[in-house]
Parts: C-alpha cells; sequence; structure tokens
C-alpha cells in the first residue's frame, strides 16, 4: 500500500512551500483535481508548519481548477497558541497562479482533556464489497472506487495506508466525493452542480481501509445549495461537513 505523500507525490521545495504532482487520475467531474485531492495536499502543508498537532478543521475556496502537472502549496501560520494553531495554505499551478485556498486549525492532544463520547447513532450500511459501483464519470472514480452502500451514502477506499498523521486527508476525500450524489437525486438533469467550497471538521481518526460519506441537500435557493455530509469509519463518526453547489444553467 502506498502512503500519503506518495499518493500527492508530496515533497518540500524550500521555503516553507510543498511541491505535488497531481495527474490526470486524481480529476474530478468539473475539471481539475478532485476537491479532496486539493484539501489533503493544503492539509499535508500546513501540519508542517505544527508539528505535533492534529488537524481539527478545514475550510477550503476552490478558486480554479487545478490542471494535471505540478502544483505548489505555500503554507503561512496566522497564529499558533498554546493549545490552538490556525495556518492558511494557498495552493498554485506550475504557473502559480491560484487554485484553492485554505484555513486549517491544529489542536495539541495532549493538552485537551481526553474526554470520549458517542451519542450518534451508528447507520447501518452495506458493505463496499456487495455495493453498487459509480458510474465512471470522473478519472477519481477509478481510483478510489466509490459505491453507494444506501441511497444517501457512498463509501469510497482510502488511496493509501492510513495512519494518524493522513486521517483528516481521508476524511476530505470521502466528505468532498459525498457532496455530489444527493445534488443528482434533487436537481434537474442537465444543470451543473460544482461545489466552490468545503468546510470540514474533524471528529475521530480512521482506523478502516474504507470510509463512508453520507449525504442530504438541506436547500436550494437561488442558484445555490446546500449539503450536509457526515463521514464514518466503521460505525464511528469521524468527520462533518457542509458545501455549497452552484446551479449553472445546462449548455
Amino acid at each position: 500500500m502506498t502512503t500519503l505523500f506518495e499518493f500527492l507525490g508530496a515533497e518540500p521545495a524550500g521555503e516553507g512551500r510543498w511541491r505535488f504532482a497531481v495527474p490526470r487520475e486524481l480529476h474530478g467531474a468539473f475539471g481539475g483535481a478532485f476537491g479532496g485531492v486539493v484539501c489533503a495536499c493544503t492539509l499535508v502543508a500546513a501540519r508542517s508548519l505544527a508539528p505535533g498537532r492534529t488537524p481539527n478543521a478545514l475550510d477550503c475556496r476552490f478558486v480554479r481548477g487545478l490542471p494535471a502537472g505540478e502544483a505548489y502549496a505555500t503554507a503561512t501560520t496566522i497564529h499558533a497558541g498554546r493549545s490552538l494553531a490556525n495556518v492558511s495554505v494557498d495552493l498554485t499551478d506550475a504557473n502559480g497562479k491560484l487554485c484553492a485556498r485554505s484555513t486549517i486549525s491544529l489542536v495539541r492532544p495532549d493538552l485537551l482533556e481526553p474526554v470520549d463520547l458517542d451519542p450518534t447513532d451508528p447507520p447501518s450500511f452495506s458493505a463496499h464489497a456487495d455495493a453498487d459501483k459509480w458510474p465512471a464519470i470522473a478519472p477519481i472514480v477509478e481510483v478510489i472506487d466509490p459505491r453507494f452502500v444506501d441511497r444517501e451514502a457512498t463509501a469510497i477506499v482510502v488511496p493509501w495506508d492510513v495512519t494518524s498523521d493522513s486521517s483528516a486527508e481521508a476524511v476530505c476525500m470521502a466528505a468532498d466525493l459525498a457532496v455530489g450524489p444527493p445534488l443528482g437525486r434533487h436537481i434537474p438533469a442537465g444543470i451543473g452542480t460544482p461545489n466552490p467550497d468545503i468546510s470540514v471538521r474533524f471528529c475521530g481518526p480512521v482506523t478502516t481501509p474504507t470510509v463512508v460519506g453520507s449525504s442530504r441537500m438541506l436547500r436550494a435557493s437561488d442558484g445555490i445549495a446546500a449539503v450536509d455530509v457526515k463521514v464514518w469509519s466503521g460505525e464511528m463518526l469521524v468527520g462533518t461537513a457542509i458545501s455549497t453547489a452552484l446551479l449553472l444553467p445546462a449548455r
């Protein structure tokens, strides 16, 4: 199994920058790199400025599609307190054009009270191996093998060996993919539904090779739809997310 760094082609580029190799195989349905991959790149860069800390929140704005090839992330510490650090990350293409901007907060777990509560009743999903595959609507589908494990839930295979240093990135992969299915069910055919943003909150470690994103469209009004997402590792809730989608007229 590959590591997260190998999957993203990640390597330090000096002066707080990171270089990534993002092939066409990691692109989504609307052109450019899949949003979960974009979020993962920014998380890698943010972690490097906050060693020993764990991501607890990410807010990402997708400015433009990230093309295949090299990408660069530049991380800047906004503020580093005793227990919480906030980091801003700009992700650009090989020509220096801004493609995404993330604000990420990271905590020192050793300074937090180890309370462990799970008041959320886990839903019952089909096994990934027994579920129906997604149609090949984007190159990323071949990489993470999404399958419908429930009418409102999709399981993916995490394409690297998940560790504590790559758990949040796995949550982002499932969360961003889960934005699409409820839009496909409720929005009339032919209307484009790209999501220009995603906000993710991490609430537990990923401990399984597959993760599930369950989602529902909250409302669509005036050309904007809001989608709520929960991410599960086995029976444990490991992340929540909210995303908006722009409803674009059919061409």
